[in-house]
């Protein structure tokens, strides 16, 4: 736990809040459990999702202050894996941007018919590999985008929701005990990662599809 990998120094270098190079003091270590997922296809051309780019409009919910660097996480995902294509979305139109390998779209993760309408579009149709709900980060909001986008997870691909509120852990466990009746294809795990500085919602989702 505090030996930081590559993956932590990538994520830190383009300020995301994932992880860093002193992973002992980042606010999440998710880095760390991510590397071990991802490592062996890095290579691979992956097709890569994360809702939530970072906004830095602090009237927002669930920003990332004035300092925020919208997109920061993707930018370090299209550098992880060289060969994947980068996808995000996020409810502020303003942080909104594309290079040759990111592509983002607007999506409101509370509106089942926005997340759907943002699934039709011609470069998001094809299945993803890694899905990764960053967004705003309440359990009514995490389910919301679950029930509309796990349709759009690939055979052996990973969904991942982040920054689970330990107070929020009882009503996932329930839900998880409700989903695994529902997607008999899927395997739940629940992390709770260790932090010397997060005692709040350093926990992680880890669905994947058989």
């Amino acid at each position: 736990m505090d030996v930081p990998t590559e993956l932590c120094i990538i994520m830190g270098n383009n300020k995301s809040d994932k992880g860093s190079r002193n992973i002992t003091r980042s606010w999440h270590n998710y880095t760390l459990v991510y590397d071990k997922l991802f490592k062996d296809r890095r290579n691979e051309p992956l097709r890569v999702f994360e809702l939530g780019l970072g906004t830095n409009n602090i009237n927002l919910p669930s920003n990332m202050g004035v300092n925020g660097r919208p997109g920061a996480s993707l930018y370090g995902w299209s550098e992880y894996f060289p060969n994947a294509s980068i996808f995000g979305a996020d409810i502020d139109s303003d942080c909104l941007f594309q290079t040759d390998r990111i592509k983002t779209y607007y999506c409101d993760q509370t509106n089942p018919h926005v997340i759907g309408y943002m699934w039709k579009q011609e470069s998001l149709i094809e299945p993803f590999d890694i899905i990764i709900e960053d967004g705003l980060h309440t359990y009514e909001a995490n389910v919301c985008f679950f029930e509309n986008s796990i349709h759009m997870l690939a055979p052996k691909g990973i969904y991942v929701i982040e920054d689970i509120a330990n107070r929020d852990i009882p009503r996932f466990e329930q839900k998880i005990s409700e989903w695994k009746l529902e997607y008999t294809n899927l395997t739940f795990e629940l992390i709770r990662l260790q932090s010397y500085v997060n005692t709040v919602d350093n926990n992680l989702l880890v669905v994947t599809s058989t």
